[in-house]
């Protein structure tokens, strides 16, 4: 990634933003197909999976005030099932893996964006009053 401008920056963690939002849309539309009308009660006795989503959604909002912690934990909730599931010999098929090395490139970027932002706004000078 080339040098990142504060624009840039904040253009990475907003990309991340819909990125998430998308994933968390996509996730619960996968068990709304699959457990119909149970969907929420499915979620309620899956205690890991509810965490999963409203630790997603703490991250989002995180997002929104540019915090480097939200980036990294969005980021690695993200990969750390996907390395965990490979390392099983659990793979992904080929549409999925396109998918989550797409949404793996946005968090990644925000958490670069993220970093570089608040450098970026450190060093520059405050505007004159």
């Amino acid at each position: 990634m080339s040098q990142m401008n504060r624009q840039k920056a904040e253009q990475a963690i907003l990309n991340a933003i819909y990125a998430a939002v998308a994933w968390l849309i996509l996730d619960f539309g996968l068990l709304l197909q699959e457990h119909g009308e149970d969907t929420l009660p499915f979620l309620a006795s899956q205690p890991q999976m509810a965490a999963g989503a409203i630790i997603t959604v703490v991250c989002i909002i995180g997002l929104f005030f540019k915090s480097r912690l939200a980036a990294v934990v969005l980021f690695l909730i993200f990969l750390l099932p996907l390395v965990l599931r490979t390392v099983q010999g659990i793979f992904p098929s080929t549409m999925l893996l396109l998918f989550s090395l797409i949404l793996l490139y946005f968090f990644l970027a925000a958490v670069i964006g993220a970093f570089s932002y608040h450098r970026l706004k450190e060093s520059d000078p405050p505007p004159p009053s």
